[in-house]
């Protein structure tokens, strides 16, 4: 090869290196530049003819005294590498050119010896400016750090949305009220264990062919359809009373709610229902009004009781003492007349027998007053007060039999139960006399742990207790009724037995625990 046309590839050579973006630098083996190409122009380093000869870090960094310099430390490294035949790479931030660079550094072993600058050629050095690459680098970075950041807030969002919905679901499948799922022609897709245990299904039976109402009545159902579902659609929610049936055919009311779940085209797309079982509380409800009637009812009945009370009082005073009082009356008058006559011995002898007379309306006026209350009851309690009733008794009913079993103490008896025992037994001496033609009566009182027991059962003609029902202003059953409602009033639980021909039973069961202290 000619030098001329050596000449011509030196150039194009040059012209090739002046043309590439990265800064070619050719060295000799003390790390002095031999040739630079146009680069070191372009980034305003100097030019080419007055850097040649020059140390790379003094062209690179003029006027640098910086020991901890990296352009130091990386020539070294690079240097021993030389020496060794191996090339060096390195990317940093230059913060005097404030450039990011990459640096390779290249020995040459077998240098082209016809170029006149190549004696001394060791290495060639490229340095490439990587900054908008690094800028690019780290908005790639930035971006897939963000992108990092959003996935890891979207996965936390779709494990707390796992989370919450594992939540609901443990809520829906532990709660005691009826909760349903259905699709938009209102065919199940979901029933909560309560929704399965009350209408009696097991776990793995299929509910998809089952409607969203399937187990109320007609009458609900077509008010579900007509009206509920429609203005759940409308509102979005439905709240109202409904009534469904348990596997058992029990009717069960219930508040319910019914929701409309649509779709962004705001079509339906799920419907759900909630029902809590209020049965018990309608119960109570209904318990209350018929409390509240029964207390007007016996509001009445006592005015009743009272007035039939003073009536026979009315009656006793009247027939008995009143017409005593009227005779003791006259014979006095009859008595002052023969006195003022002077008659005085027909006057003492009419006195003489005034006085049986005295004594029976004193005996007529404690035996009322006893009627009202006995005072033995007060003085001596109620066991020597039922000795004393039937003692009485068996002396004015000679026909009747009575067989007593008082098994408790007298301090066994609540003080308020004393007189409701007693009226009770008064009372239904009183029918035994007036209606069931016995002549045995049998009367027990115990007290087993804290009940108290009283029975009372006699052999007489018995009666049908379903015919006999009180009727306000008739006197008929009227006795019963009262010892029933004594019973209730007191805490006691009465119950009564009669079949015809075979007597009757009466016995009433009084709890003594809320009576203690």
């Amino acid at each position: 090869m000619d030098l001329q046309t050596l000449e011509k590839a030196k150039h194009q050579w040059q012209s090739a290196a002046d043309m590439m973006p990265q800064l070619i630098c050719l060295l000799d083996g003390k790390g002095h530049l031999i040739h630079i190409n146009r680069t070191i122009e372009r980034w305003g380093m100097g030019s080419v003819a007055n850097v040649k000869g020059l140390h790379l870090h003094r062209v690179l960094h003029p006027n640098c005294v910086d020991p901890q310099c990296y352009f130091n430390a990386f020539w070294l490294t690079a240097a021993a590498k030389l020496s060794r035949g191996a090339r060096t790479e390195y990317e940093v931030f230059d913060p005097v050119l404030k450039r990011h660079l990459s640096l390779l550094v290249q020995p040459l072993v077998q240098p082209p010896h016809q170029l006149l600058e190549a004696d001394d050629l060791h290495a060639v050095v490229m340095m490439g400016d990587i900054s908008e690459f690094k800028q690019a680098e780290a908005g790639y970075q930035h971006l897939y750090e963000e992108l990092e950041y959003l996935a890891c807030r979207e996965k936390e969002r779709r494990e707390h949305s796992e989370g919450m919905q594992a939540r609901l679901l443990a809520i829906l499948e532990r709660t005691t009220d009826y909760v349903a799922m259905a699709d938009a022609v209102g065919s199940m897709v979901y029933l909560n264990p309560a929704g399965h245990a009350l209408l009696g299904l097991v776990p793995g039976d299929d509910i998809t062919r089952m409607k969203l109402c399937e187990h109320s009545d007609q009458e609900v159902k077509d008010r579900i359809r007509d009206e509920a579902i429609p203005s759940a659609i409308r509102n979005g929610l439905w709240t109202g009373e409904s009534r469904l049936r348990d596997h058992a055919g029990r009717e069960i009311h219930a508040s319910q709610i019914i929701i409309a779940h649509c779709g962004n085209d705001g079509q339906v797309e799920n419907l759900s229902t909630i029902l809590r079982d209020t049965t018990e509380q309608v119960q109570t409800a209904q318990a209350l009004r018929e409390s509240r009637d029964e207390l007007r009812r016996l509001s009445g009945l006592l005015v009743t009781i009272q007035e039939d009370e003073r009536r026979r009082i009315s009656l006793d005073l009247h027939d008995g003492l009143g017409q005593s009082l009227s005779l003791i009356k006259l014979s006095l008058e009859n008595s002052a007349r023969l006195l003022a006559t002077g008659a005085a011995d027909e006057a003492s002898e009419s006195l003489k027998q005034l006085i049986p007379r005295v004594k029976e309306a004193l005996f007529e006026v404690r035996r009322v007053s006893t009627e009202l209350r006995p005072s033995i009851l007060d003085d001596l309690g109620i066991l020597p007060t039922l000795s004393w009733f039937f003692r009485e008794f068996e002396a004015v009913c000679g026909g009747i039999a009575v067989e007593k079993a008082f098994n408790v103490a007298e301090h066994e008896v609540p003080v308020p139960l004393k007189i409701t025992l007693y009226r009770i037994l008064q009372e239904a001496t009183n029918n035994i006399v007036k209606h069931a033609g016995a002549d045995r009566v049998r009367v027990s009182l115990d007290r087993i742990g804290d009940v108290l027991h009283l029975l009372i059962e006699d052999n007489g003609s018995g009666f049908d207790p379903l015919s006999i029902r009180y009727v306000e202003g008739q006197g008929r059953g009227l006795g019963l009724l009262s010892m029933k409602e004594r019973a209730s009033f007191s805490g006691g639980a009465y119950h009564l037995e009669s079949i015809l021909g075979q007597g009757t039973r009466i016995e009433v069961s009084w709890p003594c625990g809320e009576f203690s202290g």
